[in-house]
This record gives structure tokens, sequence and C-alpha cells, in this order.
């Protein structure tokens, strides 16, 4: 048995976008903690205080090859309330929107179309920056998913939930250690300092 998610060898969890919105988030959002899968974990605190490679190795991801991306349900965080823009900070750096060229609109979206034609989501592109190890910026990338309002009903709190999707850049070279961690041994600091704080295991 390959140890992706217990799959057989040779075989890969690949959902399309419409598998995930219309299917794995669809029904988080009706059923809630009663929709359980083992190819998505629930991570609360996904956008919050660890960094993307304390989240990835948290949930297993450096413990085989195989593992090509992590899937994890969440809820986005507003500034405040009444804000319309969400905070998109993790750990010490960011998720920055990534825009691509081809179908998407001018807030750097893109709809996620059941085969009816009818939009069910939205995906957007993020890339991990500014953060407090210069070897780690740029080396995550995080596909973010999120349904469609009133898609299934009137509940406005469906729009905060989402589920992302969290992988390696393969255009970075990654580091084969926590890099922050040995880079702090090597000056003679502890990791948390090097992080400001925010460098944190759970």
């Amino acid at each position: 048995m390959s140890m992706y998610y217990g799959l057989r060898v040779g075989m890969r969890f690949h959902p399309t976008d419409k598998e995930l919105v219309g299917h794995y988030l669809l029904n988080r959002a009706v059923m809630g903690d009663q929709f359980q899968t083992k190819f998505v974990s629930g991570c609360p605190g996904f956008y919050g205080q660890n960094e993307p490679w304390v989240i990835w190795d948290q949930y297993g991801g450096n413990k085989s090859d195989d593992v090509e991306a992590l899937y994890f349900y969440t809820h986005r965080k507003k500034f405040n309330p009444t804000a319309k823009c969400f905070d998109l900070k993790v750990g010490s750096g960011t998720w920055r929107e990534q825009r691509s060229e081809d179908d998407v609109d001018e807030e750097g979206s893109e709809d996620v179309v059941d085969k009816d034609g009818s939009v069910i989501g939205i995906r957007r592109d993020y890339q991990y920056e500014d953060g407090c190890d210069p070897h780690q910026n740029g080396a995550w990338l995080m596909r973010e998913y999120q349904m469609k309002t009133n898609t299934h009903n009137n509940d406005a709190t469906d729009q905060e939930l989402v589920l992302c999707v969290l992988r390696k850049n393969p255009e970075k070279v990654q580091p084969t250690t926590t890099t922050a961690t040995a880079i702090a041994k090597k000056n003679g600091n502890d990791a948390e300092d090097w992080c400001s704080g925010s460098y944190t295991y759970i």
C-alpha cells in the first residue's frame, strides 16, 4: 500500500476543481463535521501562527515522497466583523495572490463551473511571501476554493468556509530541513527568536 492517503501503489488523489467544490466542500458545508474524508483534513488554524512548512510536517507531508499536496478545510478570517477583506497572514508571512493570464477576473479569482455551465465556486491561487526565512519565501503554493454565495442555501457564513490545497513550489529548490531552525542554531539563537515568536509547533 502507498503511504499517500492509504491508496494503492500507482494511485493518486487528483480531484478536479468541480469535484473539490461540488462534492467535498459542498458536503462539508451542508453536513459540517459529520462529513469526514481521509483525503481532506480539518485545519482550523490554517490561517494562523504556524508557518506553511510546519503545517506540512504536522499533517504528514514529509512522511512519503508520494505526497504532492495536502488538502484542508478551514475558515477564512476577516480583519474585523465589518471588513470586506480577509486576513491572509500565515506564520510570519502572508499568502500573496497569484494572477493568471487566462480566464481570471479583475479580482484575481477564477470561476469553478459545473457540468451544466453554472458557477458553483471560486478558485484563487496564492504564494507564500514576506516570511521570516528568505529560503521559504516563494517555496510554498496554496490554492483556495470557496463556494459561490447561495449555492445551496442562504447561510452567509458558508462564504467563509474554504478548502485549501497546500503544495511545494516545484520551481523553487526546497530546503532539506526546516531552514529557519537550522539558521537559528547556526547563529546561536532559538528558532522562535529568528521568526520573532511566530514560529510555533503545536
